[in-house]
This record gives C-alpha cells, sequence and structure tokens, in this order.
C-alpha cells in the first residue's frame, strides 16, 4: 500500500504579543522623553581642533549673546527647585511654591531677581519673544556669581542624596562675536567663587596637523 503523507503546512508564528509590547515601550518613551529646551539666544560659537565632548546630562551652561548679556541655564528638575527655594530665602523674591516649580522646568534665565517674578508669571512662549537685559554679571552690581554658586551647591547636595550621580561641569558658551570685556566678566566672576575648572564651547574645526600628516603618507 503507499504510504499516506501528511500534508505540510507553513510556519506561522504570532506577533500579535510582540506588537502590543513594541507600542507599549514606544508609549513609554513618548510620554517619559523630555524636550530639550530652547536656547534664549542664538550663538555662533568660535572654531578650535578641540575633540573633548561635553556630558550630554550634569552641565550648568554660561551664555554670552553678541550684545554681552549673559543667561545662566541649569540642567536637572530636582536641582533647579532646591535652588530656587535657597535663592528665595537669601534673597527675597516674593516666589510661592508654585512660582517656584515653575522655575524647576524653566528655561535659561535671562533676568535680574528682581524680575524673575514677573517673567515667571510669563507663558513660555512669551518669555522667548521678550528682550531681555541678562543676568548681571558686573563688578557693581554681579549677581551671577551668586547664581553659580548656590546652583553647585545644590547639584552637591542632590548628589549627596543619590538624585544625581556627578557635579556640574560649567560650561561657557559665548558667540564669536561677544565682545571680549563681557567674556572676561563671566571668568572673573568665576574666579572669584573660586571655580577655576569650566569648559569654553567651540564648533569643530579640522586639525591642521592631522591633515598635513595624511598628506605625508
Amino acid at each position: 500500500m503507499p504510504k499516506h503523507k501528511p500534508q505540510r503546512h507553513s510556519p506561522s508564528v504570532d506577533m500579535t504579543a510582540m506588537c502590543d509590547v513594541s507600542f507599549l515601550l514606544l508609549t513609554f518613551f513618548i510620554l517619559t522623553a523630555k524636550a530639550k529646551p530652547q536656547e534664549p539666544v542664538i550663538v555662533d560659537t568660535p572654531s578650535s581642533i578641540s575633540t573633548t565632548k561635553l556630558p550630554e546630562q550634569g552641565t550648568l551652561t554660561i551664555l554670552v549673546d553678541p550684545e554681552g548679556k549673559v543667561y545662566l541655564d541649569m540642567a536637572g528638575q530636582h536641582t533647579r527647585l532646591a535652588l530656587i527655594k535657597d535663592m528665595n530665602e537669601q534673597y527675597p523674591m516674593g516666589l510661592n511654591e508654585e512660582e517656584m516649580l515653575r522655575f524647576s522646568i524653566a528655561g535659561a534665565i535671562g533676568v535680574p531677581r528682581n524680575q524673575l517674578k514677573g517673567w515667571l508669571a510669563m507663558p513660555s512662549s512669551d518669555r522667548n519673544k521678550l528682550q531681555v537685559p541678562g543676568v548681571p554679571a558686573d563688578s557693581t552690581n554681579n549677581e551671577l556669581g551668586p547664581w553659580i554658586h548656590n546652583a553647585r551647591l545644590a547639584q552637591f547636595k542632590m548628589k549627596q542624596e543619590g538624585v544625581v550621580n556627578d557635579e556640574y561641569v560649567i560650561v561657557v558658551k559665548a558667540d564669536a562675536d561677544t565682545p571680549y570685556p563681557a567674556i572676561q566678566r563671566v571668568i572673573n566672576t568665576l574666579v572669584d567663587i573660586n571655580v577655576n575648572k569650566f569648559n569654553l564651547i567651540t564648533s569643530q574645526e579640522t586639525d591642521p596637523n592631522k591633515i598635513n600628516a595624511e598628506l605625508e603618507k
């Protein structure tokens, strides 16, 4: 008798469960991801051949625009909240809990302390359009130093509590056309509060030594 051959079927895999997991992961990352705040000014940094990369998190950035105005931006919502609470106690600005919470999620600040309350009351879309005077950083009225000093203390406390892993990396980002005296004021401020290690952000430029080395091969 001839042998009966069973009918063969092509194997199939049920992908329903995998699709569900993929969409759950996608939804999670969309809901938890935070967009990087827009910088208050466009800064065209000078070029250099430096290849040192800055960390993506844990930076305290000092922006200096072509007019010499100074802006300050601190990473970390918990650190910013601790910072504004300390500053509101040391330099009474009349901020309530809601306004301090707004500060913790706001972007770079570029106003004197006495204008911060009004700045926080504005919608975020209007803040970006506002022509601000910058954080005072001159010898007669230097508010930049206390901001940086207290921000570093707040970050250090967060590190001790295990909220963050590292202390702040100080970054100075100035425009190529920024007057040198404005940058010098920022550097003097850092030196006055014993910050002797900081980074200057530049655009990447091709190293001529590497080009010559390639041509000689």
